[in-house]
């Protein structure tokens, strides 16, 4: 087995709201019949937070989490998107099915088609638009901030004739200039499609759907066009020297709300109404444009095998008291004090020898038998094409494997810190088999996958004191003494061990080390711990 970083798939660890943070994997897929991968992910919780086998169970943690499985977002330029000699653009592919569909054709799977299409239009616009604004506003941090520094500039990568990767320079004042005639060019086909999609001969559900893509459009240049907007005018030394562009930016984005306002969209800011129904809007939008890349799940009776193994726990205790209770009557009679005191303790290590069978089932047994087995769908057609499997455990610290608890006490000050720091460890490992053969049969854009966990702190912190104590301090030149709030926050540390199973049979694995800090009103940040 061989230890290698980041080589198959790009993992990371991020805050989402104040209650939850994310897990999220980029797995490039290998072009053979099958590729398979698994997560183990190792919480070393304070016992101070009384977390525990009695009082979290895998109902509790399975709650805790969302889990998501979708596509990549296709990469094609905001510029090639519009190229009409591109086959992959979803906007070629929805020309070419409106012809159809206008010159008569009944075929329902076009209608499907364009209805698709759309949605993988809004995604494709979404990322190319979020990546060239992220690129503009790292640039705006340093442009201009020494005199060498006067042409700093971004790259993008490109290729040379012969195939080789180099880096090709854009000033950021040329790139802002490239970006926004990019918006107005895509903007302007967005609108010959308006066009097409108006004629009576086409379907309602693809009018309302382009209306959907339409909105969500305009919010999505809207919101990425101000964060630059914003970033722009932070760099106050060279604000003068993209005057003309920043008029041209404002424009685009003040246009972006006249034009919903005006085609009577709901997601426009309106003070009487308290603004709440754009960020409703945006969030129903995106769930629907983005419903094209999520995988359909499908969990099976699995749990059904666990349910016979605790069956089988509560069987052995009934026999146990079974055997007491003839043994007993054989030798005292039924009416006698010894044989009522025999029959209660043996009804008491009933339960707990049931109790005891459960906890080690569900230590032990799940290296071989998962919670729950989960059947990954293809949204377009239906067929499986993947296997989940899902498995939660607490474990005592002397169970933990030993790469894991040396990657846990890499940041130990001392060999007895752990002293300090009580821990309960829990353990959630996911298996995962996909078949990449049965997605490029129907997919030729939609290959590589994301894998995205959301994991809540909600129940971690309900016995968590308050968020501040207050600290006396004397003043070293007054004397006087002085009250300090100080923050009360605990550590949350994760390990996570992910392993790749390649189609030449090796195994490469790879860990991250996070350390969650919260308190009782949630997450205040996540840090992340060097394993090397």
């Amino acid at each position: 087995m061989i230890e290698d970083q980041n080589d198959i798939f790009d993992s990371r660890v991020k805050f989402h709201d104040r209650h939850r943070f994310e897990i999220k994997l980029d797995i490039d897929l290998d072009a053979g019949l099958e590729s398979a991968y698994s997560v183990e992910t190792y919480f070393f919780v304070p016992k101070a937070l009384n977390i525990g086998p009695h009082s979290y169970s895998k109902e509790n943690f399975y709650n805790d989490i969302q889990r998501y499985i979708r596509f990549k977002t296709p990469k094609v330029s905001l510029l090639k998107l519009c190229d009409p000699s591109l086959d992959t653009s979803p906007i070629k592919r929805i020309r070419e099915k409106l012809s159809l569909i206008l010159a008569g054709s009944k075929d329902r799977e076009l209608v499907k088609t364009v209805y698709d299409e759309f949605k993988l239009l809004g995604c494709v616009i979404r990322g190319e638009t979020r990546d060239h604004a992220k690129m503009l506003i790292e640039s705006f941090e340093t442009y201009g901030a020494t005199k060498k520094d006067q042409h700093r500039s971004f790259g993008t990568e490109a290729l040379d004739p012969k195939g080789r990767s180099q880096t090709k320079q854009l000033f950021v004042p040329e790139a802002l200039g490239n970006f926004l005639e990019e918006i107005k060019q895509l903007t302007t086909t967005v609108s010959m499609l308006r066009s097409s999609v108006a004629d009576p001969a086409v379907p309602t559900v693809i009018k309302e759907t382009f209306a959907f893509f339409d909105e969500y459009f305009s919010l999505i240049i809207e919101e990425y066009l101000t964060s630059v907007l914003e970033a722009l005018r932070k760099n106050v030394s060279e604000r003068e020297s993209f005057k003309e562009l920043e008029s041209e930016l404002v424009a685009v984005i003040v246009a972006q709300g006249r034009y919903r306002a005006a085609m009577n969209y709901p997601s426009v800011l309106a003070d009487l109404k308290g603004n709440e129904v754009i960020i409703y809007r945006r969030g129903v939008l995106k769930k629907f444009i983005s419903s094209v890349l999520y995988l359909k799940t499908a969990i099976s009776e699995w749990q059904a095998l666990t349910q016979v193994l605790f069956s089988m726990a509560a069987g052995v205790a009934m026999l146990f008291a079974v055997l007491v209770t003839f043994y007993v009557q054989n030798r005292y009679t039924i009416n006698s004090l010894p044989f009522l005191l025999a029959v209660v303790i043996s009804y008491m290590f009933k339960d707990r020898i049931k109790d005891w069978l459960k906890v080690l089932f569900s230590k032990n047994l799940t290296r071989w038998i998962s919670d729950r087995k989960i059947s990954i769908l293809d949204p377009s057609t239906g067929e499986r094409i993947g296997i989940l499997k899902e498995a939660f455990t607490f474990m005592p610290e002397r169970s933990v494997p030993a790469d894991i608890s040396r990657l846990r006490r890499l940041d130990n000050i001392t060999s007895i810190d752990e002293d300090g720091k009580p821990e309960r460890v829990f353990k959630y490992k996911k298996e995962i088999r996909l078949y990449p053969e049965r997605i490029r049969r129907h997919h030729n854009r939609l290959k590589d996958l994301n894998d995205i966990m959301r994991f809540s702190i909600e129940n971690f912190i309900k016995q968590a004191d308050d968020p501040f104590v207050d600290y006396p301090v004397v003043d070293p030149v007054s004397g006087e003494v002085s009250i300090v709030p100080c923050p009360r926050v605990y550590h949350v540390n994760l390990v996570l061990k992910y392993v790749y199973a390649s189609k030449n049979g090796r195994e490469s694995m790879h860990y991250d080390r996070i350390r969650i800090v919260l308190n009782k009103d949630g997450i205040r940040r996540i840090e992340e711990v060097q394993t090397a």
